[in-house]
């Protein structure tokens, strides 16, 4: 990890289309990268930093935190790495 890169877990590029609820809402999007940690996810839609965010990955249940926000998605912090 460089001085720049403040991130703790690898991240790796991916094309998962996704289907996620954010305050009793469902939006869908695509998991453009993931890693331990957390994930990108393209999507459009009026989110804001803090929100609680759960989908389904695989056959597990993911819940997080949107830690930030930018024009083309969100990117979200996992609650369990």
């Amino acid at each position: 990890m460089t001085t720049k890169d403040k991130r703790q877990h690898v991240r790796h590029a991916a094309h998962i289309p996704v289907d996620f609820s954010v305050q009793g809402r469902f939006y869908d999007g695509v998991i453009k990268n993931i890693s331990k940690g957390g994930v990108f996810i393209k999507t459009s839609g009026r989110f804001s930093v803090g929100q609680d965010i759960s989908f389904y990955f695989g056959k597990e249940n993911m819940d997080g935190t949107i830690v930030w926000v930018h024009p083309q998605g969100i990117g979200v912090k996992f609650e369990k790495p």
